[in-house]
């Protein structure tokens, strides 16, 4: 058995090369704006840490003389459940032991199968764990989601919210039935509007996906005769991000592109458009809509989603996509552009 080409032993890797392994992960980030990223998601992960030690999960593996699998460690868990609930549990160990394995604090032996090492053994250390505890117990809050994280996941038999009506965001604000983004629709839009600002920048970090996607799959007949242009409908689209660098790299198409969105995100394209003083290209057009409702562009060609599905559980998908199927005609397309997990050793990011 192997740890990172190393061979696995009781005691599990020293802080020494964990640090050193650390900083060889700092010191390749070429980018200041892929740094930041980093900083930002290591807000969230705070709650995963929280959640071990709750559960036990870096004493367990402490403890242990050989690796746990997630099978292993979910089992272990305290529930009030009868039976059936074994394959969800497994999942949500998975989920969460993720970044913590990005993060070098347990080690991945192999998929689905962790280790510790002596930074799993320091958090499991009572001392600092209560530290950890007091620390996060009272700098959260009793209202915030990371906090309502461990008691809903108790309370949740250790699974993943089966619902976007219903988890730790929704207990936090008493809105259980109302989505988040349901919630930033009617409450907080100011939050719509960061996502899509981040959604831009963090674009700016890779090659965009019109650099390396090829044009005859976006537009198989160029000389599209039907009864309309050519339709590419930018569901979810923000900003407008992604169908302004497809406009921009197809200058010439006789495309009609449409951005899709809530209304509060069209809103403020347009008063962004008016207060910059510029104008969209020709062909894109607004739209205001939520892919929960029927698709009002039928039979177009291209129904376009970009990390869409990955922030909804997968019955919130079907309805999603339905909406889509229904209103397909026989060349429509539906391309779909989101993050993929590997199934071992996740980056960070």
């Amino acid at each position: 058995m192997v740890v990172n080409d190393a061979p696995w032993h009781a005691s599990g890797r020293s802080f020494d090369v964990l640090a050193h392994e650390l900083g060889n992960m700092v010191s390749s980030i070429k980018k200041a704006g892929d740094f930041v990223n980093v900083l930002i998601y290591c807000i969230p992960m705070l709650a995963p840490i929280r959640l071990c030690i709750e559960a036990g999960i870096f004493h367990r593996l402490t403890e242990s003389e050989k690796p746990l699998g997630a099978n292993d460690l979910a089992s272990g868990l305290s529930t009030e459940s009868g039976t059936g609930d074994e394959e969800e549990r497994i999942d949500f160990i998975v989920r969460i032991l993720r970044p913590l394995c990005a993060l070098r604090m347990i080690d991945e032996v192999t998929s689905g199968v962790y280790q510790a090492n002596e930074l799993t053994r320091a958090l499991a250390d009572p001392g600092l764990a209560a530290g950890f505890k007091l620390v996060f117990d009272n700098s959260m809050g009793p209202a915030s989601t990371l906090a309502q994280m461990v008691p809903y996941a108790m309370q949740n038999r250790y699974k993943a919210p089966p619902s976007a009506k219903d988890g730790p965001f929704q207990r936090a604000r008493n809105i259980v039935g109302t989505s988040t983004f349901d919630h930033w629709v009617e409450k907080d839009p100011a939050q719509l509007s960061n996502l899509s600002r981040f959604m831009q920048r963090l674009q700016r970090e890779r090659p965009h996906w019109t650099e390396w996607f090829p044009a005859d799959a976006l537009y198989p007949n160029e000389q599209h005769k039907g009864h309309d242009r050519f339709r590419f409908i930018d569901v979810g689209g923000g900003r407008g991000h992604d169908l302004l660098a497809l406009a921009a790299k197809y200058p010439a198409h006789d495309v009609r592109f449409v951005l899709q969105d809530q209304s509060s995100v069209i809103d403020e394209v347009i008063e962004e458009q008016q207060r910059n003083g510029t104008e969209l290209d020709s062909r894109v057009e607004l739209s205001k809509h939520s892919f929960f409702e029927p698709q009002p562009f039928k039979t177009a060609e291209v129904y376009y989603m970009h990390k869409i599905m990955h922030d909804w559980p997968d019955v919130e998908c079907v309805t999603i996509l339905s909406q889509l199927r229904d209103a397909m005609g026989r060349d429509s397309k539906i391309l779909v552009n989101d993050v993929i997990l590997p199934s071992e050793n996740c980056s960070l990011l």
